[in-house]
């Protein structure tokens, strides 16, 4: 009976409008407050201890409570609110930086008892972290103040962010205590060393970069010079044997046979010529004879006179145009100038009446330079001065530099007695300026120059 009469009442209550009040709790009577935990949360049982600024435990004193700073500890974490603002001495300003009523209704009376509620924001900090504040970076205390103003005058974004990198953070309990963390490291470890057995090995990367070089062919067994590059991919047989050498050796002079080069301003070449054809013989009316051998070196040098004009003619970006190209060669066969475009050049769309259109790239620029070093290399013998050909070339020593050490050439000083050859030849003023000239030199065992590491000297 007594139950069907309270029924009665709660349902002859809905309906009404419910009368709102403040609390009046005495001082010192407890009083509820909300908490906010972004990240971690301690376990449901753990107490909570109010403390004021001075780290008193705070009573009843409402002047206080508005003052003090809400905690709790667990064996691993301790947990502290930190979004209040402060207040002065005698009470003046706001406490919390968020306000909250909690509602208690009474279903017999039908009244709403509103009862303050202040915010806590709590912040945990694991225990065995606070034996070392000293290792602190200067980042991570910045960043600590940051984020500790951030929750307390910051906007609904920053304050949510906030708490995302909270949640995001690791510790030392993110993965699990005892033997979780145990099991965790020993499947990380398994699973490291799983793939550490994948992993190339220096060597082979070593290999396979080096097998990317803009380079001819090598072989980095060889045994002596000659055998690095093979001569082949640099210029075939069929190239050479389409030079005519006819009426360039029975020309007259040195000034006729060098007008027959398609480029002209190569000091290399005009040295080579001289060496390989005697002007006197010419002079004299005698038709120069030369070797097998020195046939095969004067082809190379007449093809080495067209990969200069080529570079001089095709500029890297640029479409080819076969018919200038052909023309600035002197017109050589359809042999020479095909092998020219597919060795040094690329395919590209955008060519004339659907033409087959072809463009130097970088790649295709760089691959030139490298081959025109060998081609010089093998007429010198394995071993080229360097000044020489970076003025043939137009560009700075230590770039060609450069060059031939990515062939596997050693930059060597001259003797003292290269030193006063160089002088007496007039291809030095002075002794200080021939010793500053270098020779490429191709050694064996190959040897590449390795990647530098780390930054660059300032």
């Amino acid at each position: 009976m007594a139950d069907s009469a309270a029924r009665k009442r709660q349902k002859g209550l809905q309906g009404q409008a419910i009368e709102v009040q403040l609390a009046a709790n005495p001082a010192t009577a407890p009083q509820p407050a909300l908490a906010l935990f972004p990240s971690a949360q301690p376990p449901s049982k753990t107490p909570y201890t109010l403390y004021t600024k001075s780290g008193e435990v705070t009573g009843g004193d409402g002047r206080k409570r508005q003052q003090a700073v809400l905690a709790a500890e667990t064996d691993d974490v301790e947990f502290e609110s930190r979004n209040q603002l402060g207040v002065d001495e005698h009470g003046e300003g706001e406490g919390y930086s968020v306000q909250y009523m909690l509602g208690v209704r009474n279903p017999r009376t039908n009244i709403l008892t509103l009862h303050a509620a202040p915010l806590h924001t709590f912040t945990p900090t694991v225990k065995s972290l606070k034996s070392a504040p000293a290792s602190q970076s200067a980042a991570q205390l910045i960043a600590a103040q940051r984020a500790a103003l951030g929750s307390t005058f910051g906007t609904k974004k920053a304050i949510k962010q906030l708490r995302a990198q909270e949640r995001n953070k690791l510790n030392e309990t993110s993965f699990g205590v005892g033997s979780e963390v145990a099991g965790l490291k020993d499947h990380l470890t398994l699973s490291i060393q799983a793939a550490a057995g994948n992993l190339p090995s220096m060597q082979s990367i070593e290999d396979e970069a080096n097998e990317k070089r803009p380079i001819p062919p090598y072989n980095k067994d060889a045994k002596s010079p000659g055998e690095v590059y093979d001569m082949d991919a640099v210029v075939s047989q069929a190239e050479l044997n389409a030079v005519p050498l006819g009426d360039f050796i029975s020309a007259p002079d040195f000034k006729a046979r060098r007008d027959m080069l398609p480029y002209r301003r190569s000091d290399f070449i005009a040295t080579k010529m001289r060496q390989l054809l005697p002007s006197r013989a010419s002079a004299e009316g005698n038709v120069p004879n030369p070797s097998k051998r020195d046939r095969e070196r004067l082809r190379l040098v007449v093809h080495l006179s067209h990969l200069f004009q080529f570079r001089n003619t095709v500029r890297p970006g640029q479409l080819v145009d076969r018919a200038k190209l052909v023309e600035r060669l002197g017109n050589p066969s359809n042999a020479v100038v095909d092998a020219l475009l597919e060795r040094y050049t690329e395919k590209v769309k955008g060519g004339a009446g659907g033409e087959e259109a072809r463009k130097v790239t970088t790649t295709m620029e760089l691959k030139l330079l490298t081959y025109m070093l060998v081609v010089a290399l093998k007429l010198d013998g394995w071993s080229t001065d360097v000044e020489t050909m970076a003025n043939d070339l137009g560009m700075g020593t230590k770039r060609v530099g450069e060059l031939f050490r990515s062939l596997g050439c050693q930059l060597i000083a001259p003797s003292a007695a290269d030193r006063e050859k160089l002088v007496a030849t007039g291809r030095a003023s002075t002794a200080a300026e021939a010793a500053k000239s270098k020779k490429a030199t191709l050694k064996v065992p190959l040897q590449f120059p390795k990647e530098r590491k780390g930054q660059p000297k300032r």
